[in-house]
């Protein structure tokens, strides 16, 4: 953590500063005593294994999807900060995330069943909005078309599917989510889920689905098959040929996907 935090932060002496100051400064000391966003983020197995134990992640891979026994299964009871690679190196195996193929004229390009950014970033989401107050693990299910991640506790006041691009994220655990933007983990708030449909869309997939969230567990699905291809290479055209401070925001590309995929409903006049 103390890496990545200087790291982010451009603060290289970070790292030389002693642990219980770090733990002091960011707030999981208080009073001599770690609270649970350290226990979470910093603790041992062991540790969360006593005090803890629904603090879990359980990635299982399936063959299809009527499959009732996994193919191969996997529990990741660590601190978050070693344990979102792990759970990430789990799922990238080239069995369970092949490249898809595409062709630009004479030339193939390769786009991975499941995105590295997205997936993780729908992992930690999962983590620092989950109810602790329910015995339930974050569990990953994993197929050769979809992945679903499932944590406990519904959305937050004031947020749905019609909204979760627009409105500000309201994490369970606001100290845990501050420490992982500082170290770089995730974005600022709110920005984690712009990223995960910029790249359905940038890849031509379908977009991130909530259907599956109620009252107790919010469940995001993202699927592999690219839909269009086409719509890949003029997409990527149309960024690539434009500056970085020009090229089209998330719900520019929203508008132009939904076109494409002739979904009309919704569609912002000002944007078109």
């Amino acid at each position: 953590m103390k890496t990545q935090y200087a790291r982010k932060q451009e603060n290289p002496l970070f790292q030389n500063y002693p642990d219980e100051q770090v733990l002091s400064d960011l707030d999981l000391l208080k009073d001599g005593k770690l609270n649970y966003a350290a226990l979470i983020l910093l603790g041992k197995s062991e540790a969360i294994r006593k005090y803890l134990p629904q603090n879990n992640i359980v990635v299982g891979f399936r063959m299809y999807h009527l499959m009732i026994q996994y193919t191969a299964c996997k529990e990741f009871q660590l601190p978050l900060f070693i344990a979102i690679d792990k759970v990430w190196d789990y799922i990238n195996q080239p069995a369970s995330n092949p490249l898809l193929h595409y062709n630009d004229g004479s030339y193939i390009f390769d786009i991975p069943s499941f995105n590295k950014e997205a997936i993780r970033e729908a992992i930690l989401n999962a983590c620092c909005h989950r109810s602790m107050l329910i015995q339930s693990d974050v569990v990953i299910k994993q197929y050769p078309d979809s992945i679903t991640i499932t944590n406990a506790g519904g959305f937050r006041s004031g947020v749905d599917m019609n909204n979760i691009l627009t409105v500000n994220s309201v994490p369970r655990s606001k100290l845990m989510s501050e420490i992982l933007q500082k170290a770089g983990l995730v974005e600022r708030s709110g920005q984690g889920v712009d990223k995960m449909f910029y790249n359905c869309i940038m890849e031509g997939k379908a977009l991130p689905d909530y259907s599956g969230t109620d009252s107790y567990q919010v469940s995001l699905t993202s699927k592999a098959p690219i839909l269009d291809t086409a719509f890949v290479i003029f997409v990527r055209k149309v960024q690539d040929n434009r500056a970085a401070a020009e090229q089209l925001n998330v719900f520019e590309l929203l508008a132009l996907y939904k076109m494409a995929m002739r979904d009309y409903e919704g569609l912002d006049e000002k944007i078109l």
